[in-house]
């Protein structure tokens, strides 16, 4: 995954303190994990691209320099947000069960409803590469983005799938689950907007658009919730035949040939 970060963000020691630490908290008690804690907060609903120190700094009634001074710079910030964020998706791991499909469909879940809780950190993953995985950790943190990375790689791995096939389905996978999770958090899925895409559609001419005609119900029905169960149980039926040692073609193969036999099948019952 390509990333901006410095060599000095991703191996120094950390942002460099002042000797003394700056006023401006108004007799509050701030701290690193009180900031952190405090800009995951806002990032329920603020894009955290858009999530700056002073932004942070007016939300808990503090000046900007107490934010450099115990978090640094804005990169620091954005990583201890995420780190923070994936650090309690961690606490919110389903226990393992010993059957991989279980695990991998809780895991995906768990995932799911993290990111549709975080809009705002949904809003940075679809558009921002950096710190979507790796964090700065110069701070001693453990860089939980990967440990969530290596859980999922590992239960797409338990299926029995190739090096290769492991490893992109688990990103993809992981793609589809965070784009779902920020769609149901933006509301953007057509259940959404249920009244108007209707109306749109009761009023093209069937004759020109005669598919659009055949399945316009159903999408309709689609919400965050129906889009994680469908998309999860394609992502399922993918990893199970490949796991089986087949590949799609095989199977497209393999479907036509009993075909006919199917269709002489209900002929002789018909009889």
């Amino acid at each position: 995954m390509s990333t901006k970060a410095s060599d000095e963000d991703m191996n120094g020691p950390g942002p460099k303190r002042g000797p003394g630490r700056p006023q401006g908290g108004g007799g509050k008690r701030v701290s690193r994990s009180s900031i952190l804690r405090a800009a995951l907060k806002l990032a329920i609903t603020t894009p955290l691209q858009d999530l700056s120190i002073v932004t942070v700094a007016k939300s808990m009634g503090v000046t900007s320099a107490l934010i450099h001074y115990y978090v640094g710079g804005r990169a620091w910030l954005t990583s201890g947000v995420m780190n923070l964020f994936y650090k309690d998706l961690i606490r919110k791991w389903p226990e393992p069960t010993g059957e991989w499909r279980r695990d991998l469909t809780a895991a995906a879940r768990a995932i799911f409803e993290h990111f549709s809780r975080y809009g705002g950190i949904a809003a940075y993953a679809v558009s921002n590469s950096r710190f979507r995985v790796f964090q700065l950790t110069a701070f001693g943190d453990r860089d939980y983005g990967v440990e969530v990375l290596d859980r999922f790689t590992g239960l797409v791995r338990a299926s029995g799938l190739s090096a290769e096939r492991t490893g992109i389905y688990s990103n993809q996978f992981m793609e589809f689950i965070i784009n779902t999770g920020h769609g149901t958090a933006q509301h953007i899925f057509p259940s959404d907007h249920r009244e108007f895409l209707d109306k749109k559609s009761s009023t093209l001419d069937v004759s020109r658009y005669p598919n659009i005609d055949f399945a316009k119900r159903a999408p309709l029905m689609i919400d965050g919730e129906l889009a994680f169960r469908e998309g999860c149980n394609l992502y399922m039926l993918g990893i199970v035949v490949e796991a089986s040692g087949k590949t799609l073609d095989e199977v497209i193969g393999m479907q036509a040939a009993d075909a006919p036999r199917s269709r002489r099948t209900i002929r002789r019952a018909a009889a």
